[in-house]
């Protein structure tokens, strides 16, 4: 099973850069042999690492990750530990009834991050601040109301927004009506996948800086790297939109990029006009719209723009025009921050299927795996990693029967043909949620 291409998502990754630097990257080197390799350290492997450590204290355990952690798909998204995930107001029965599937497993993962952050005193910038849907006009503003009734259906306690509130939080005159439901975690990515790397049980070993660029299934199965070779009784794949190089998942998920930008951070006079206090983070009630947080040291983070990615690789041109484009949704907000200095423009790939659907379980002799989450990535990867874990033991619960009952991510067409499609939905979104960005 020949991979074609490796991660290279670029450097360009604001929560990561403004980290402390980190120490030289442990690789593999020469042959390596082990117990079990979790090829990728985002969330979901991350999660995996440890619950089969917990599980098989005696066993060895690699965990092998092509970039460094925290500077991965899992290290770029806008910092949300969703308790729940869901689109409009659920008036479908079996698609509330997936909704209530997806909060559980979402709020499981919460829960389970949640321990994790309070055990190990990772310092991430946890903030219990809920989950807050914003609206900046008409379109928006019915989304509001959808999602009031979702959390409604879902037994949630939600609570509507004025417009006066949505200013006293922001501070802006942009936005005109919210729904907020507690739940939901503000956190910086980057910085908590980092925290649950160093903080996992001794039986497992981070290798960092190592694509994998080849998997040759037998006994051992055999894993190539640029510089070396692992051969392992047992692999978990947890690659995601990178699993088909590695011939998993072929034509069952589209490659969607999102772009963000963070500003420098913000003056004592320049937070007077981005509300009462921070930090703070809403998600966009129309299709379209931007995702925005006030982050906790003091910066404006906007996520807007889609685009198919199929070489997962992201140019200069296509970052300054996003970068361009995120100023003007921050001048649009604010006026007075209005040519603020953006110093991190960059984008992440998530795996988007036909079906909401996710591969779960077993890929192949002693191969198993999770691929594409379609949103609540860093709450569902979580709950996920540990639940096929589960599954590999024999270890039933409820929790892994919601996921047992995700279905299989349904077939997509070739190129041209999946391009063709998926860039048409893609304007369609755009087009609907302009003035919401």
């Amino acid at each position: 099973m020949a991979a074609t291409r490796t991660p290279d998502l670029g450097k360009t990754n604001g929560w990561f850069n403004t980290l402390e630097p980190m120490t030289k990257p442990r690789q593999v080197k020469g042959t390596v042999r082990t117990d079990w390799v979790v090829l990728g350290a985002g969330v979901t492997g991350l999660s995996a690492a440890r619950h089969l450590a917990e599980q098989k204290p005696d066993d060895r355990i690699l965990l092998i990750e092509a970039e460094r952690v925290g500077r991965g798909n899992s290290g770029r998204n806008s910092g949300f530990a969703l308790h729940a995930w869901f689109h409009g107001a659920l008036d479908d029965p079996a698609e509330l009834e997936h909704a209530r599937r997806i909060g559980r497993l979402s709020t499981g993962g919460v829960e389970i991050l949640r321990r994790l952050v309070r055990e190990n005193q990772i310092e991430c910038a946890w903030h219990d601040f809920g989950m807050l849907w914003a609206a900046a006009g008409s379109a928006g503003d019915a989304g509001v109301a959808d999602h009031a009734k979702a959390f409604e259906r879902l037994g949630q306690t939600a609570k509507r927004l004025d417009k006066a509130r949505m200013k006293a939080i922001t501070g802006s005159d942009f936005y005109t009506s919210g729904v907020t439901a507690p739940g939901t975690v503000l956190m910086q990515p980057a910085a908590l996948c980092r925290g649950l790397a160093r903080t996992l049980p001794a039986n497992v070993t981070v290798y960092e800086e190592t694509p994998v660029t080849d998997i040759r299934a037998g006994r051992p199965i055999r894993l190539t790297t640029p510089d070396g070779e692992v051969e392992t009784g047992n692999l978990i794949l947890t690659t995601n939109t990178f699993s088909p190089e590695l011939g998993f998942a072929r034509n069952r998920m589209a490659p969607i990029s999102t772009y963000a930008s963070f500003t420098r951070p913000l003056t004592t006079d320049e937070l007077r006009h981005v509300g009462e206090e921070g930090p703070w983070g809403i998600l966009p009630a129309a299709r379209g719209g931007s995702t925005v947080r006030r982050t906790s040291d003091n910066r404006i983070l906007m996520r807007n723009g889609f685009s198919y990615i199929p070489g997962k690789t992201f140019d200069e041109p296509t970052l300054a025009a996003m970068r361009h484009d995120h100023a003007e949704s921050i001048a649009k907000r604010w006026p007075a921050l209005a040519g603020i200095e953006i110093e991190h423009t960059w984008g992440g790939v998530l795996g988007s299927t036909r079906n909401q659907g996710q591969i779960f379980g077993k890929l192949g002799d002693n191969i198993w795996g999770i691929i594409a989450c379609n949103g609540a990535n860093v709450s569902r990867g979580t709950q996920s990693g540990a639940l096929l874990v589960d599954y590999i033991v024999g270890k039933e619960s409820d929790l892994l029967k919601d996921q047992l009952s995700i279905p299989q991510p349904s077939w997509l067409p070739p190129e041209p043909i999946l391009g063709f499609f998926v860039r048409r939905r893609y304007r369609q979104m755009a087009s609907a949620g302009e003035d919401e960005r």
